[in-house]
């Protein structure tokens, strides 16, 4: 189980898929905050400090790369783990995103919540 005031960062821009993975990260002892777009997303990293950031790639206004590489440029939020979330299942993107600094790379056709959740622990640990 989470520990409490673990924050979670959700770096989604479809929100159905918010809600879901917010419920339940919530139900699992997670504090979540959510943005819905990449620029928002580097922003919240910056300032709201999560403990892990699940992202997403295909994203209005900054895609998952290029945030992903402003969240490691920042010396603040360098050091948070960060788990992409996305449909982009090509080997070239997984590599990229963990060449990048991502510690790993999770194709969302192909992970149920528990494997998020799973993998959420298993860094925070």
């Amino acid at each position: 189980m989470a520990k409490a005031n673990k924050k979670v960062l959700v770096v989604e821009d479809d929100r159905f898929l918010v809600k879901i993975y917010q419920s339940k990260l919530k139900r699992e002892g997670f504090e979540v905050i959510t943005a819905y777009n990449g620029e928002e997303g580097v922003n919240m990293a910056k300032v709201k400090n999560p403990d892990i950031i699940l992202l997403d790639l295909v994203m209005p206004k900054k895609d998952g790369f290029t945030a992903l590489k402003e969240i490691k440029e920042d010396p603040k939020a360098a050091k948070i783990p960060v788990i992409i979330l996305s449909n982009l299942g090509q080997d070239s993107d997984v590599e990229r995103g963990k060449k990048m600094g991502a510690v790993d790379y999770l194709v969302k056709a192909n992970t149920s919540i528990n494997e998020v959740v799973r993998m959420i622990n298993k860094y925070l640990k």
